[in-house]
């Protein structure tokens, strides 16, 4: 079963409780007698420390196909595929560098863009001055 983290609403102590998945949203008091709050919406589970960090005793290396049951095996298995453990910043960072690459991609196509105008007979950039002006748009669109 689960264990779920409680607050006490008048001393403000934590307490973990084993409780069922179907049970977890009822009343909970404390030592005192208070109600407790909730505190993780989440259940915690404890997993045993012979487990492997992917919460299985063994697996398969996605990879080579090779029978992974021990820490050691999954280190090696890891370094073998040049793979590295995920840590909780890893999706931010990849997220920072998607949204600089898609920055970097716009200034680069305004940027041609305004080279291409430039370079335009002096009739031609008019005409379309013109026709921006009088209400037609552009719409860039990656293809």
């Amino acid at each position: 079963m689960p264990r779920y983290l409680y607050q006490c609403e008048n001393s403000k102590e934590r307490f973990d409780r084993i409780t069922r998945i179907i049970d977890h949203q009822s009343i909970v008091t404390c030592a005192c007698g208070a109600t407790a709050r909730q505190v993780i919406t989440a259940p915690r589970v404890i997993i045993p420390a012979h487990m492997s960090a992917t919460g299985q005793s063994s697996y398969q290396s996605p990879i080579d196909g090779r029978l992974i049951s021990t820490q050691q095996q999954r280190r090696e298995d890891m370094a073998r595929n040049d793979c590295v453990e995920y840590e909780p910043g890893m999706r931010q960072d990849v997220d920072r560098r998607v949204a600089a690459d898609e920055l970097a991609l716009y200034r680069a196509v305004d940027e041609t863009f305004d080279r291409e105008i430039a370079k335009m007979p002096t009739v031609k950039r008019e005409l379309l001055e013109t026709e921006m002006t009088a209400g037609m748009s552009a719409e860039a669109i990656r293809i």
